[in-house]
């Protein structure tokens, strides 16, 4: 009787545990599946030129607006960050596939897509940008799929810099 009490105990406690264990892993792991950071061989504002001629000679992509953080922020009220640009850029043939359909209007809010450049305190140059394998899983459908077909082509344009947008 005592061996399975304290097996149904063990039992109870193991999934309790691991509950516990899944919930720490997938709350630490998120951040860094959602947004991917790379780390860029140039400097900063040869990354900038780079990325933004990429965009603009894939077909069918443009450059919408280069933004200069820094100074957005310094003009503002804050103080310096340092460089740090966001690039901006869109597919109109993607773009319309998406926000075609009422259900997907939405992502509109996550468009156009942006790059954030910076430069961290070490002096090193870093590419973010969101996560599309990610992204695309957690909406589903046809989001997921217009959302794919983006993220394959971004790949391609970044190649430069080893981008590739993973699950984990």
């Amino acid at each position: 009787m005592k061996t399975k009490i304290s097996t149904v105990i063990y039992i109870i406690f193991g999934f309790i545990a691991g509950i516990i264990f899944s919930g720490v892993v997938i709350s630490i792991s998120t951040g860094e599946m959602l947004v991917k950071e790379i780390k860029s061989p140039y400097d900063f504002d040869k990354t900038v030129s780079l990325m933004s001629d990429r965009i603009n000679a894939a077909e069918g992509w443009h450059v919408t607006a280069i933004i200069d953080q820094n100074h957005e922020v310094i003009t503002n009220g804050g103080y310096s960050i340092g460089s740090f640009k966001i690039i901006k850029y869109c597919s109109g043939s993607y773009s319309a596939d998406m926000l075609s359909a009422d259900d997907r209007k939405k992502i509109g809010s996550m468009m156009p897509k942006s790059f954030a450049v910076y430069e961290k305190s070490d002096g090193q140059v870093y590419v973010s940008t969101s996560n599309g394998a990610v992204m695309g899983k957690l909406f589903g459908g046809e989001i997921e799929t217009i959302i794919e077909k983006v993220s394959l082509e971004v790949e391609d344009m970044m190649r430069f810099m080893n981008l590739k947008f993973t699950l984990f």
